[in-house]
């Protein structure tokens, strides 16, 4: 296999947290960076452009890597595309669906393979829940929840992550992420989108929630704010399925903690989740319903599995918790590479399948896109 070199336009903190994950992988070498006319920097070992459209120019690169603002995002990526480059692209796609169907057009006029920087999906424990997900080996996912307390310390109201035009807003820009790992998590499609926020000034809407409602009737809530110090930055994805209580934590999941029904002859596909830790295990036969209240009548034991009307024929109550031994920068390096190596597998190979596909990008912008617009349709400014 070649060696493939990238150009990466946008080198501030992003691009250069991606120079230096990618610069260890073996067969990867970051040969040119943009940065704009206003960096006076040198930067060794790299050629600086001051112009991105120089930078397309230059025949050594094979992968362009777009770590820009949204609002830039599928201009820069379609000429990219046209000087005969591959694109990783940074999440969202676009501002807008018209603009990312601008993107598919021309990714299949060129051939070349586009990837979104869906990263999240390449981390270990997510990657795990996906595929239980997909084989519904807890049962259906009945109800998720995600909620994000993000720091603002370091977003002035002049830097553009609150200006809607260039980031689009806190779903589009930040939400997509999410939206992407919900829809990921089982087969059911998105059938209906509710989305409220709040402005604290007319530039700055801090916080943002949405109600997704899916077309096998999962229900899925997110609350993003970007209001609070970083002390009490936290994270966290709950999941409710028809057999199993999961909660992941961190922007970046690290670790997390459930309570499964299963078939003891199925322990085994617990072993995928990373870090597995059983605390405890009870039969099934011996566990008392309590879920009415003392003088309602006798606390039976539970004599079937019931979810939603399917039967099940679990044994066993599993608790245990799961986590990753390494540390944020290390799992969240470790996603952009493995992104990147996923990429490179289908510019090898057309016929390969990605993690994470242009469509899949698409839907969660869509997701966004509508919880987005119903919020705005209802704000106060």
């Amino acid at each position: 296999m070649k060696t493939y070199k990238i150009g990466i336009i946008g080198y501030g903190g992003f691009g250069k947290f991606l120079h230096y994950w990618w610069n260890r992988m073996d067969l990867v070498s970051v040969v040119a960076i943009s940065t704009g006319p206003q960096d006076h920097n040198d930067y060794p070992g790299v050629k600086k452009y001051e112009s991105w459209d120089d930078l397309l120019l230059d025949q050594d690169i094979d992968i362009v890597s777009i770590a820009t603002p949204t609002a830039s995002h599928v201009k820069m990526a379609c000429r990219a595309l046209r000087a005969g480059k591959h694109v990783m692209l940074e999440k969202p796609v676009a501002l807008g669906l018209e603009e990312a169907e601008e993107l598919l057009a021309t990714q299949l006029g060129t051939g070349k393979v586009v990837m979104v920087d869906h990263m999240l999906r390449y981390n270990p424990i997510v990657d795990a829940f996906v595929a239980l997900g997909k084989s519904e080996f807890f049962g259906k996912l009945r109800h998720a929840e995600v909620t994000n307390y993000a720091q603002d310390n370091g977003l002035p109201i002049d830097h553009w992550f609150w200006d809607r035009t260039v980031s689009g807003g806190i779903f589009v820009e930040h939400g997509v992420h999410f939206f992407d790992i919900i829809n990921a998590l089982s087969s059911q499609k998105v059938k209906k989108v509710h989305g409220i926020s709040h402005f604290r000034n007319a530039q700055q809407q801090d916080q943002v929630a949405a109600m997704v409602l899916y077309d096998d009737g999962l229900m899925a809530n997110h609350y993003h704010s970007f209001s609070g110090p970083g002390f009490f930055e936290r994270t966290s994805i709950r999941l409710m399925y028809d057999l199993a209580k999961v909660e992941i934590h961190g922007w970046i999941p690290l670790s997390g903690t459930m309570q499964v029904l299963v078939d003891g002859n199925a322990m085994e596909e617990l072993q995928m989740i990373p870090g597995l830790r059983i605390k405890g295990q009870e039969d099934v036969a011996g566990i008392s319903d309590v879920s009415r209240p003392t003088g309602w009548g006798d606390h039976d034991t539970v004599a079937a599995i019931m979810c939603g009307g399917i039967s099940y024929g679990a044994n066993k109550m599993i608790s245990a918790d799961f986590g990753l031994a390494q540390e944020k920068s290390a799992v969240y390096g470790k996603c952009v590479q493995d992104i990147l190596a996923d990429m490179i597998l289908k510019i090898e190979n057309p016929s390969h399948v990605t993690k994470v596909s242009l469509q899949d990008a698409l839907e969660s912008l869509s997701t966004a896109l509508q919880a987005d617009s119903e919020a705005m349709r209802r704000n106060d400014f």
